[in-house]
């Protein structure tokens, strides 16, 4: 009985539970019709009894007792240690969340230098209008002042008129 145990070459894709480890393993074959190699994937869990394979392990299982429902391999060996690809993505997520942050901060500071340069340009137009603004309101007092002393004179020349045809 002991000969007749099917070995098997997986990988650990998960190791949460206490003394279990789930265990993957890959077969190849050529379709028969097409040739065309397919992959087939199968999860096993298996008993792990001291907790030595751990996550992205490359491990050989061999068939047991049920050590529970779902439970009829072993771990035998660790083939080759693996390096776990929840700490790899956790890596990379952080380098491009920095990266992401960095980019942030370039656009914002670009967005503000933008926005100073528009205000800048605005001020700029705004002061030459208040110079045209102000030389024409020199220019408006300056007629208007004109048209006071017209208005003066006017006034003068007509009171001197109703002053004359009261002496007549």
């Amino acid at each position: 009985m002991r000969e007749r145990r099917k070995v098997l070459t997986g990988r650990v894709v998960a190791d949460k539970m206490t003394k279990t480890v789930i265990v993957e393993v890959e077969h190849r074959r050529a379709h028969p019709l097409y040739g065309k190699v397919v992959t087939r994937t199968r999860r096993f869990k298996a008993h792990n009894e001291e907790p030595a394979a751990k996550m992205g392990d490359l491990v050989k299982i061999i068939e047991s007792r049920p050590y529970s429902r779902e439970k009829h391999f072993r771990v035998s060996e660790i083939l080759q240690r693996g390096i776990v690809v929840d700490q790899v993505v956790d890596v990379e997520l952080e380098s491009l969340r920095e990266k992401e942050q960095a980019d942030r901060v370039a656009l914002r500071a670009d967005e503000e230098r933008r926005a100073a340069e528009r205000l800048s340009k605005l001020d700029g137009s705004d002061e030459e209008d208040a110079s045209d603004e102000a030389s024409a309101d020199e220019s408006d007092e300056e007629s208007a002042d004109e048209q006071d002393e017209s208005d003066e004179a006017s006034a003068e020349e007509s009171a001197d008129e109703s002053e004359g045809g009261e002496e007549e």
